[in-house]
């Protein structure tokens, strides 16, 4: 019983320290995966009912298969932001995020062209490409001034969330 007990726990350290060589040999890869991790696909959280989320639609004229809407989320102090694409700008101005909501602002946008997202703060933008923003009728877009290389972490969605509005 105990030389079983003592080639289980062999074979474990065996695999475990195989596994973390393993993992040393691509970090290069790892790093590309950090650089990534300020972007997820999420529809598994809570939702409003389709009524609501169809007069939300309506009421930002988002409702045809061009437009997607951007909401902005937590992280915004009034900061500049201004979203624009190659042919006009779809908002400039001042968001400040709700603290009980955790919701600042909402914009359409339209998802035939790359959107780009300037925050005047910490003088970062970033790109929504094209291809996700075709995917997905929401993407939500948090902030962190902490995060000095990229402050944005993005949700590409198709589902509304309650916006506690």
């Amino acid at each position: 019983m105990r030389k079983v007990f003592l080639i289980l726990l062999t074979c474990l350290l065996v695999m475990c320290k195989s596994k973390q060589s393993a993992t040393d040999s691509k970090a290069p890869e790892k790093e590309t995966t950090e650089a990534r991790s300020n972007v997820q696909y999420r529809d598994d959280f809570r939702s409003v009912s389709n009524k609501e989320k169809d007069a939300f639609l309506k009421k930002l004229k988002a409702d045809e298969k061009n437009y997607s809407v951007l909401i902005f989320t937590r992280g915004y102090k009034g900061e500049g932001i201004q979203v624009s694409n190659a042919n006009k700008i779809f908002y400039s101005g001042n968001v400040i995020s709700n603290l009980k909501t955790g919701v600042g602002h909402q914009v359409r946008i339209d998802n035939t062209l790359d959107t780009k997202v300037f925050d005047s703060f910490t003088k970062k933008s970033i790109i929504l490409e094209m291809d996700e923003t075709k995917k997905h009728k929401f993407i939500y877009l948090m902030k962190d001034n902490k995060n000095k290389s990229n402050p944005f972490m993005i949700t590409y969605s198709n589902t509304l969330r309650p916006l506690g509005q």
